[in-house]
């Protein structure tokens, strides 16, 4: 009987001290927001990934470089919010992705001369198109095909495109 009442006690002090059962207690937690990406951004990434897709098939050396796929994408978005599209900026009168691209190169490497390049494309076509337009102009083709470059790393922001290579 005295065992009755310990686990009586212990059952009215549980559903008065803890107003809510435990059942109805557990409520799994809001997920964290998370970036969205918008569509717009997906098109952009699947173009640049497509156009090295493209980039492949023209040269197998090429190998896809993380590092300059961001500068590419910095250096496109840049263009586009400054209103220029030109190899050099319109402040300065330089060239500069040769600082973003340097910085993509290993630290031994940095002393030596790597050999770089860079396309741009303009205009709200498919990555096929930008290819080919980017193949039928003799400097663009020779970066693509140049046998010193291995790596490169394309961005793509709204109508502008940007491929970088280097060659390590």
């Amino acid at each position: 009987m005295k065992n009755a009442i310990v686990i009586a006690a212990i059952v009215f002090f549980w559903t008065t001290a803890c107003p809510v059962s435990a059942q109805q207690q557990y409520r799994p937690l809001p997920i964290y927001p998370q970036a969205q990406t918008s569509r717009h951004d997906s098109v952009e990434t699947d173009k640049a990934h497509k156009l090295y897709e493209l980039l492949r098939k023209e040269n197998r050396r090429l190998r896809w470089d993380g590092c300059l796929a961001s500068k590419a994408m910095q250096r496109a978005s840049r263009m586009v919010k400054g209103g220029y599209f030109d190899h050099e900026d319109p402040h300065t009168g330089r060239n500069p992705v040769w600082e973003s691209v340097s910085q993509c190169v290993p630290v031994e490497r940095r002393s030596t001369r790597v050999p770089a390049g860079e396309n741009l494309a303009k205009g709200k076509d498919t990555a096929a198109n930008i290819h080919k337009a980017l193949m039928e102009s003799p400097t663009h083709r020779k970066n693509i095909l140049d046998p010193r470059f291995n790596r490169v790393g394309v961005g793509c922001y709204e109508s502008i495109c940007v491929e970088l290579f280097v060659g390590l």
